[in-house]
């Protein structure tokens, strides 16, 4: 399913590329100890280092199964984030997408709705994936917009799904169809 080491997917203000080990610098080791950046990722229960941040980015690479783009600001040349796609279920055709924008100064550009439809139409085009879904905190306002900006819709409400700072709070769950794969189908 892989389709090369050298994938880029250029968007208006970003660009999706593969990520590579040596993105693995202080920034990013510094998104993923920022309690502000990473509140709502599972990862925060992570203790990272840089080591430990290289050895999942090694993993991933290997892993037929994933795509791992680091979303490099097109302006700046910087490294804002990262996006994935997996694990990719071929029989079925569906994947998962998570997304983080790590770097602050660009949360609130409409960054991570960019880097959602690239993937999107990577996924649908390329890949030819019927479905994707994505999940999210109820209280993660802007992650839920960012993906409803894509396309995707809320599907599932999942009552007291997370434990969230000394509580549990209700899990959305979101997701996106292949309109080419739905038209198929219908017919």
């Amino acid at each position: 399913m892989k389709v090369g080491s050298n994938l880029f997917i250029e968007g208006k203000n970003i660009c999706l590329r593969e990520i590579q080990i040596s993105d693995v610098n202080k920034s990013y080791y510094n998104w993923m100890r920022d309690p502000e950046v990473n509140q709502y990722l599972e990862s925060r229960f992570e203790k990272w280092s840089i080591g430990k941040l290289k050895s999942y980015i090694r993993e991933i690479k290997i892993n037929r199964n994933n795509f791992f783009w680091a979303i490099i600001h097109k302006e700046s040349g910087k490294h804002i984030g990262n996006i994935k796609l997996g694990p990719v279920n071929c029989r079925h055709g569906f994947a998962d997408v998570g997304i983080i924008i790590g770097e602050k100064p660009f949360w609130g550009k409409g960054l991570a709705t960019e880097a959602i439809t690239l993937m999107v139409d990577y996924a649908f085009k390329k890949l030819k994936l019927n479905k994707l879904t994505a999940g999210a905190y109820a209280n993660n306002v802007a992650s839920i917009k960012a993906f409803k900006k894509a396309g995707f819709k809320k599907e599932t409400l999942m009552k007291q799904h997370y434990y969230f700072e000394g509580k549990y709070i209700d899990g959305v769950g979101l997701s996106i169809i292949n309109k080419k794969e739905r038209v198929k189908n219908e017919s």
